[in-house]
Order: structure tokens, then C-alpha cells, then sequence
């Protein structure tokens, strides 16, 4: 029997990843989990994508979590935990290394490691009713620190220890207003539509350079190295900054093919 609790469509330039468990508000078993890496793959290599969107099924959840429901099978021992937990840290890295850019629609609930997927992509658009909270301080647990790191490079280091250790729920606006949540939108569809359509009329190398420069500062990268040195001479190779600078001497919109 086919699982249909992630779906993968395509429209144009745009693959969109739908958690599609709308009666248990999209909670993620760890089967769910394990299987994103590869349909993060699967969206990257359809020719023409530029652009993955994850969202939620229906308008209740975004995602509510990991399926708590399943820990005393899939959690019982130390290593069931670490093994679910390296499950969890590669759907997060999947999302995060796609080549070109991952929006997050934010419908409804978002919590714990439905947060955490969010918190993995690029930008997070969120509807006015959105909910977001990260709760290990209601189970006990103590948070990976991937997962920790993304959240303290959103939001500061006193932020996240506040989010971390209360679980509080937090309503869209305050959610941006921290750094969670880019943007908050009353049509939310319309809002994500009208980005993936920008982005895929802008430069991919741009686009893919941006990701890795961005990745390597939060990692630590403070300066210029040979890795960034590289990056800009392929980026003045490509055939996406030869098509820019025509276009603009032509004074039309550029067509990028990369």
C-alpha cells in the first residue's frame, strides 16, 4: 500500500512537500522522518525545480510534532532515542541542503520537530493564526544541539533558552517579532506563491552562493578563505552573470538558465 502521509508534487519551477496527516494534526512518525531525505532529494533533481515549499495538510497544523504517541515503541531504550533523533537531525539537514531555496508555510499549529523542519528552511511565511512553540521542557528532554543552533542563530541565545525551557506557545506576531516567523500573511498562499515566483526569475548560482555563504558564517566563518574565493570566481564563470550583465546593458529583465 502506497504511504501517502508526505506528498511531493511539482508545479512549474515549484516542488511542494506536504505532511499529510491532517487527522493528527501532521504529526510526524519516525517512518515520516526517515522518508524526507530522500523526497528532499527526489524535489531536487526535477529538472527545472528551483523552489521546495513544506507545508502542512489542511488548515489545523502545520505540523504538531513529532507523533508522541509511537516514543514507547520507537524511544523506549537509549539507542531507539539516538537512532530517532539521528532521524530527525537528517530530515532537518535535507531540508537545509537543498541546493536552491526552502520556504516554510506556516498553517495552524507548529511545534517540537514540526518547528524544528520549519526552523531548517530558508525563509518561514506564516498565516495570522499560526502557533509555534519548541517544548522539550514539557517531556523532559534534552534538545539535540543542531537543532539548538538554529534556533539560537534565529533568535539570540536568551531568546532560544526562554523558548527551550518554558515551551511556550507563541502567536504568529510574536513569533516574528522574535525571528521565528519572516513574515506573517493573511492569504498565506497567495504570499508564497508571489515569492517562489520571484525567486524564479532571480539567479540560481546567486541563490545557491547565498545559502553556502550564509551556512559557513553561522558556522564560524568570519573572514574570506580560499572555499569563498572559489564561490565568486565560479560565479563570475557562470553563465547566469554573463546573461545579468546583458540584460541590463539591453535593458530588458535577464533570463538565468543555470
Amino acid at each position: 500500500m502506497t504511504d501517502d502521509t508526505l506528498l511531493l508534487d511539482r508545479d512549474g519551477s515549484v516542488a511542494t512537500l506536504t505532511i499529510n496527516r491532517p487527522r493528527r494534526r501532521n504529526a510526524l512518525t519516525l517512518e515520516m522522518f526517515t522518508r524526507i531525505p530522500a523526497l528532499v532529494k527526489e524535489a531536487a533533481g526535477l529538472p527545472g525545480v528551483r523552489t521546495l515549499v513544506l507545508r502542512g495538510a489542511g488548515t489545523e497544523a502545520f505540523s504538531a510534532g513529532a507523533d508522541i504517541t509511537e516514543f514507547q515503541s520507537v524511544r523506549a531504550t537509549p539507542d531507539q532515542a539516538a537512532a530517532h533523533d539521528d532521524a530527525v537531525t537528517a530530515a532537518e539537514d535535507a531540508l537545509e541542503s537543498f541546493p536552491g531555496p526552502v520556504i516554510a508555510a506556516i498553517r495552524g499549529f507548529c511545534y517540537g520537530g514540526g518547528c524544528n523542519l520549519a526552523l531548517a528552511c530558508d525563509v518561514r511565511y506564516a498565516d495570522p493564526g499560526a502557533r509555534l512553540a519548541i517544548t522539550p521542557a514539557k517531556l523532559g528532554l534534552v534538545y539535540p544541539l543542531r537543532a539548538t543552533k538554529r534556533l539560537v542563530d534565529l533568535v539570540g541565545p536568551s531568546r532560544a533558552k526562554l523558548i527551550l525551557m518554558t515551551g511556550t506557545e507563541l502567536d504568529a506576531p510574536r513569533a516574528a517579532g522574535l525571528g521565528l516567523v519572516d513574515e506573517v500573511h493573511a492569504d498565506l498562499d497567495t504570499a508564497v506563491a508571489q515569492l517562489t515566483a520571484l525567486l524564479a526569475v532571480r539567479s540560481p548560482v546567486t541563490q545557491r552562493a547565498v545559502k553556502d555563504t550564509v551556512r559557513r558564517i553561522t558556522d564560524g566563518v568570519t573572514h574570506a578563505d580560499e572555499a569563498h574565493a572559489a564561490l565568486r570566481a565560479a560565479g563570475l564563470a557562470s553563465p547566469d552573470y554573463a546573461e545579468g550583465v546583458r540584460a541590463f546593458l539591453e535593458r530588458r529583465p535577464p533570463v538565468f538558465t543555470d
